[in-house]
């Protein structure tokens, strides 16, 4: 009997992202660093607020957060070599890079990517960090391919992050896997007092 995978799934709200405000309280994720395919490095060019800003958050600190994006979605079945899937909502700027970037073929699949997500726990009426790479560092990784097409791409149109505020952000949608003989050490808590701690990626050099 095989052992049941651990389906590490995250549906992140990202109007609230945009808009947070002291009385509300969801899962919430950010892109915090993505550099790569041959000179394609995004800017930390969104500025939100925090929601967590309390004692016990470790990967970022203080009353804002400076990020690349702000995720709507994470997915990652739980084995090392899975792929992870990201989409998340970037600035003009960036979305103008992604897009220039992929007018021609990238140079290079290697990308350093960070993430970090935080959500609420009920019970216990408390801010806790749900997914992160530990040590709050970047994942050396790949970007991933299905039928030779290399799987990340940028919205043409913009999306307003909520009506009546005249800010718009385009979907970035990446899928990645973990670049050879890279091993990073994610964690993803399930509460304010447990955590599910996943190896991606392995040190051996072997395909």
């Amino acid at each position: 009997m095989g052992v049941a995978r651990t389906s590490l799934d995250y549906d992140c709200d990202w109007i609230y992202g945009f808009n947070t405000n002291p009385g509300g309280y969801g899962t919430v994720g950010y892109l915090m660093f993505w550099s790569g395919c041959g000179g394609l490095s995004l800017a930390k060019d969104i500025q939100v607020w925090n929601p967590f800003n309390t004692p016990g958050q470790t990967v970022v600190t203080g009353a804002l957060i400076n990020c690349v994006g702000v995720i709507e979605r994470y997915s990652f079945a739980g084995d090392d070599d899975d792929p992870i899937r990201v989409s998340c909502y970037v600035s003009k700027d960036n979305a103008a890079n992604v897009r220039a970037k992929l007018a021609s073929p990238v140079s290079s699949t290697k990308v350093q990517v960070g993430w970090y997500i935080i959500g609420f726990d009920e019970d216990r009426k408390a801010w806790y960090e749900a997914a992160f790479i530990n040590g709050g560092s970047n994942a050396n990784a790949n970007l991933d391919t299905t039928d030779g097409e290399l799987q990340i791409s940028i919205a043409n149109k913009p999306t307003p992050i909520h009506r009546g505020i005249d800010i718009k952000v385009y979907k970035l949608e990446f899928q990645l896997i973990p670049a050879a003989g890279a091993q990073s050490t994610l964690e993803f808590p399930t509460g304010s007092t447990q955590k599910i701690v996943k190896t991606w990626g392995s040190s051996d050099d072997d395909d």
